[in-house]
């Protein structure tokens, strides 16, 4: 008798189900996995460059600010006491919201040559992706330590 390699029919029909079934599941939630990485990168990306402005104006001794371009959404950059930018971030998600609370979004953010922050009130950014529920809040203390939780 000849030994038989290889796949019947049916074998091959009932894995492909198989497969198909499992990805009808795999696929909603690697895209919402996606979504809220996007979020958790953004939000780090802002903790780095606030991280950074902070250490300039210890390092400096000299006022760092952080300004929203025209809002949060649109960009930010950090300048010196003399308006030179030290960086600035223009990688624009769409789908990301910004809530700010301070009287006006576009309202600076300025680290003293001490590190703590030029403010009566610490001011938190939350941050939400519109596709997803989950919301990444960044505070700044009046410190001038930042934290997104």
């Amino acid at each position: 008798m000849k030994k038989q390699s290889g796949l019947s029919l049916v074998e091959l029909m009932v894995t492909l189900a198989i497969a198909a079934v499992l990805l009808t599941y795999a696929i909603p939630n690697m895209r919402e996995f996606l979504l809220r990485q996007t979020l958790h990168t953004k939000a780090n990306d802002m903790l780095v460059d606030f991280v950074f402005a902070r250490a300039e104006a210890i390092n400096r001794g000299e006022p760092i600010k952080i300004t929203a371009n025209t809002n949060w959404k649109s960009g930010w950059e950090i300048t010196d006491k003399d308006g030179v930018v030290l960086r600035k971030s223009t990688d624009i998600e769409e789908n990301i919201t910004y809530k700010d609370n301070a009287a006006t979004e576009n309202t600076a953010i300025v680290f003293k040559p001490t590190g703590t922050l030029n403010a009566s009130t610490a001011r938190i950014i939350n941050l939400k992706h519109d596709d997803v529920t989950l919301v990444k809040v960044l505070t700044v203390t009046l410190s001038g330590s930042t934290s997104v939780k």
